[in-house]
């Protein structure tokens, strides 16, 4: 019988290869680049001006705050999981694999770009209509995109949601 671990693995370079391949169409490429860049921060930035324009000033400023926080937060703990694990990304992990893209930095879990918009999305969606938990589709888009382009595996991807959405959930109860 297969333990779990060599499983899980075995399921992580499958998918990833398959993702891969899928890439290597213009269209999935296209997409792929397309959310990954998505995911790369500047939306975050504009969140405030969102909240400002559905509710008040003084909402917008709170809200500000907490994403700040929210935000310090989040990435020390991706920082420090992902230097603590320096678990390889694919492109190093797999032989003959490469990836799309280059990646910002050598190790993979947790994917940093998914845990920021499942982290954003989360926030939105505490503060704004419930409409935002739509954001969600947006949010796995983000960490399928990482996977598609060869970056991260699917573990990494689901680590950087956990992580994202519990920050957010906690930062929320705790300042909104």
């Amino acid at each position: 019988m297969r333990s779990l671990p060599l499983t899980l693995k075995s399921f992580d370079v499958s998918l990833v290869l398959h993702m891969a391949e899928r890439a290597a169409r213009p269209a999935s490429r296209k997409r792929y680049l397309w959310l990954s860049k998505s995911g790369d921060g500047w939306l975050y930035l504009l969140s405030p001006l969102i909240v400002a324009l559905s509710s008040t000033t003084a909402a917008a400023v709170q809200f500000f705050y907490v994403c700040g926080t929210a935000f310090a937060v989040e990435r020390s703990l991706y920082w420090t999981i992902k230097n603590t694990t320096r678990r390889l990304r694919p492109p190093q992990a797999i032989p003959g694999m490469r990836s799309i893209i280059v990646a910002h930095d050598r190790f993979s879990l947790p994917s940093g770009h998914t845990s920021g918009a499942f982290l954003f999305v989360t926030l939105l969606s505490q503060v704004l209509s419930p409409l935002w938990l739509l954001g969600y589709f947006w949010a796995a888009g983000v960490g399928t995109s990482r996977v598609g382009l060869g970056v991260h595996f699917p573990t990494d991807v689901c680590a950087g949601a956990a992580l994202g959405t519990s920050v957010g959930l906690f930062m929320s109860g705790a300042f909104l």
